[in-house]
């Protein structure tokens, strides 16, 4: 892997789009700019009721557990020991705040499941939340772009400034654990705290900052229908006023895709797929009317299974193909379906189009059928003994991505975490099954 390019597509942020996105396979598109009825507005104030969901097998509780476990390799193998800080991919001593929530999170799981002792997994956490006290901030206010894994001081490599997403999925990850584990609230608010949630939240809405080419800082609004909605409760649950970003409608007009319904962001550079909906039901459990967007993005997928023949299940993920090394699959992105963006300009390229192993373990966890069933059994070749799930598989020719990264790794343990405790949301208390 050209590390160059990887990191690259890691840091030059989409301005409008956030984190991190017209084929024959694609699907019809069409607009529809009629007012949305009152009974489409749901209460997003409370969270969606889950299907009902039957018991897992004992065969499905070994296969989650086992899961969980490969991925869990990934965390420790790739763990440095001076910082406490992850590896995003295994070769790149680099991570951001969306990979260090990721870990936190991933690690709790795995602590929670039995995979690492109580004793263990407090020695990582304290490692870590010691780090994170005392990481320089950009600025001096929010937490940066890139840090280097074995300093946890700045990386050289990419451009300097903030992400509000990263830094959105980041909070609700503290939140997640400052719930669930008590005992290190204290500490974790303090993290929490060190943000100036004033530099990232304007008028309800989320900012990014960039250094420009002329040397000044350059901020932005940042986020877009899906990611906007996810991210803006971390912002949330720390106490900022992001009403805005969190109405799921406030930008919204609808499109139709395939004879589904879907929302496109009156904003432009839309960045719609599967990656911010399967986060926000697997860890707070999504409001009715972000869930009802979600079970059409996934409607919308099984619709081109229908017409084209081929299983179909997008989102942002790392590959093994040159020249980015990480792309967006999305189910709608700049108004055009089933398109693939890469990551350093945000620009439509025509491939590689891939069935991503965390968008179909985490579609069948949240909105299971016969379509989600059949989707990760399509993307079992991504499994490896040696090296645990990579990212997907090719689309026609099913050949793994052989992509190995932190985000793989932890949603599936996530997901792995979310269905042995019955489907409920990981800032919930719940028990595991055995």
């Amino acid at each position: 892997m050209n590390l160059s390019s990887f990191i690259l597509t890691l840091l030059v942020a989409s301005v409008a789009c956030g984190n991190s996105h017209a084929s024959s396979a694609g699907g019809a598109v069409s607009t529809d700019t009629t007012a949305r009825s009152a009974s489409a507005r749901a209460d997003s104030s409370k969270t969606a009721s889950a299907p009902a969901r039957a018991p897992l097998s004992a065969e499905d509780r070994q296969f989650y557990r086992d899961m969980a476990k490969q991925s869990l390799a990934y965390l420790t193998t790739y763990w440095q020991s001076s910082t406490g800080l992850v590896n995003a991919t295994p070769d790149w001593a680099n991570t951001t705040v969306w990979d260090i929530g990721a870990q936190l999170v991933g690690f709790h799981a795995a602590k929670e499941l039995g995979l690492i002792s109580p004793a263990d997994y407090d020695a990582r956490l304290k490692k870590t939340l010691a780090t994170l006290e005392k990481m320089p901030l950009y600025r001096g206010a929010v937490f940066s772009k890139l840090y280097g894994t074995k300093t946890g001081t700045f990386s050289s490599e990419g451009r300097p400034g903030w992400s509000a997403t990263d830094i959105g999925r980041f909070l609700i990850v503290l939140k997640i654990l400052s719930v669930r584990e008590p005992e290190h609230a204290a500490q974790i608010e303090r993290i929490a705290r060190r943000i100036d949630l004033k530099q990232v939240v304007k008028d309800g809405y989320l900012q990014g900052q960039l250094i420009g080419s002329d040397g000044k800082p350059w901020t932005f609004q940042e986020g877009r229908i899906g990611y906007e909605q996810y991210v803006a409760n971390g912002f949330a649950q720390w106490g900022a006023d992001v009403a805005n970003a969190l109405d799921v409608h406030k930008n919204a007009a609808p499109i139709t895709v395939n004879n589904v319904t879907l929302l496109s962001d009156t904003r432009y550079q839309d960045r719609l797929l599967s990656e911010p909906f399967i986060l926000y039901g697997v860890e707070l459990g999504m409001p009715p009317d972000v869930a009802e967007l979600a079970r059409n993005v996934l409607a919308a997928q099984e619709q081109r299974y229908k017409s084209a023949g081929q299983i179909t299940m997008v989102s942002e993920d790392a590959m093994s193909v040159p020249p980015d090394y990480f792309y967006y699959y999305c189910v709608l992105c700049a108004r055009k379906p089933f398109v693939v963006e890469n990551a350093s300009t945000s620009k439509e390229v025509p491939g590689p189009k891939w069935v991503s192993t965390k968008a179909a373990f985490g579609w069948h966890a949240l909105m299971p059928s016969d379509y989600t069933k059949a989707a990760i059994d399509y993307v079992a070749p991504a499994r490896d003994a040696n090296h645990g799930w990579a990212s997907g598989v090719m689309e026609g020719s099913r050949e793994s991505t052989k992509a190995y990264n932190i985000n793989t790794a932890v949603v599936l343990l996530e997901v792995a975490f979310y269905q042995l405790r019955g489907g409920k949301p990981l800032i919930e208390d719940a028990p595991v099954a055995p």
